[in-house]
């Protein structure tokens, strides 16, 4: 997963001139779903990262 990421960061001008036409848009919509994983699975990484900090929210006592 990130050495997809990182050959798209590397090679993002070369992605750009030489995707079709067609392709553009669909390309696009894919690109803002892998965008919205990335985003959730930041948000999780920092739960977790505060979780294990004993920062937890206090919501999640009591339950």
């Amino acid at each position: 997963m990130l050495d997809a990421c990182a050959g798209v960061v590397r090679d993002r001008r070369r992605v750009l001139d030489t995707v079709p036409a067609h392709c553009r848009g669909p390309l696009a919509e894919l690109a803002e779903g892998y965008a919205e994983v990335w985003r959730l699975l930041a948000e999780e990484l920092r739960d977790l990262d505060l979780s294990d900090s004993g920062l937890a929210q206090p919501s999640s006592l009591g339950a």
